[in-house]
């Protein structure tokens, strides 16, 4: 990869390689990239800008620390656990579900306000009443991995018991605990096999928090 100094150090006429050059510029790329096209005949320059820092990110070496290794031997920086639970289901009968922990998932949070406008005759506008917050409404996107030529049974299987719960779960998770969420209620889900995807099973869970303290039990 050539630099600027070393196109005007080594003129195209002497150093044919650089028509093929490749260069970096952090800033005027256009107007620079132009006036060597020119000077020296590039007709095949590349020119790749350098990442910008668009959110003004403070460039420091320190890190958050990583929780675990995953089974692929990447980091994991957050993950979610349902806590062990049962309930009765339709028929009476007691079921229970084990402790589910998924590292491959994509957590989404929102929330709305309960508020009631009420529209007066002859003003324009409406006369708004706080009357609290809202349910967080939360969206789990994940996936269960297995080994290669392997579905991973067992796990969806751990993951069906845990969502067909008629009562709230608690979870661990540093995400959903930093917004003073620690129970959720499954509002409905979807398995979304792919095409290809023997061994990998992507899911996604619609929920809704829960303000109990513990999970309740019938």
């Amino acid at each position: 990869m050539a630099g600027i100094n070393d196109l005007i150090d080594n003129p195209i006429t002497n150093n044919p390689s650089l028509r093929q050059a490749t260069i970096v510029l952090t800033q005027n790329a256009t107007v620079i990239g132009s006036q060597l096209v020119r000077t020296f005949g590039m007709q095949n320059l590349k020119i790749l800008h350098a990442p910008r820092n668009e959110y003004q990110i403070s460039q420091v070496t320190t890190q958050d620390e990583e929780l675990y290794r995953s089974q692929l031997g990447t980091p994991v920086m957050a993950d979610l656990t349902f806590l062990a639970g049962e309930f009765k289901n339709e028929d009476g009968v007691i079921k229970t579900f084990d402790t589910l922990t998924l590292v491959t998932v994509l957590i989404s949070v929102s929330q709305t306000k309960n508020i009631v406008k009420t529209s007066i005759q002859g003003r324009s506008g409406t006369v708004k009443e706080y009357n609290g917050m809202g349910d967080y409404v939360i969206t789990i996107n994940g996936v269960i991995t297995g080994t290669n030529g392997h579905y991973p049974k067992e796990e969806v299987a751990a993951l069906k018991n845990m969502l067909i719960s008629n009562k709230s779960i608690a979870v661990v998770s540093w995400f959903l605990n930093l917004w003073d969420i620690h129970n959720i209620t499954i509002d409905d889900f979807s398995i979304n096999p792919e095409e290809g995807g023997y061994s990998y099973q992507p899911f996604t869970i619609d929920a809704s928090s829960d303000s109990k303290l513990m999970v309740r039990l019938v």
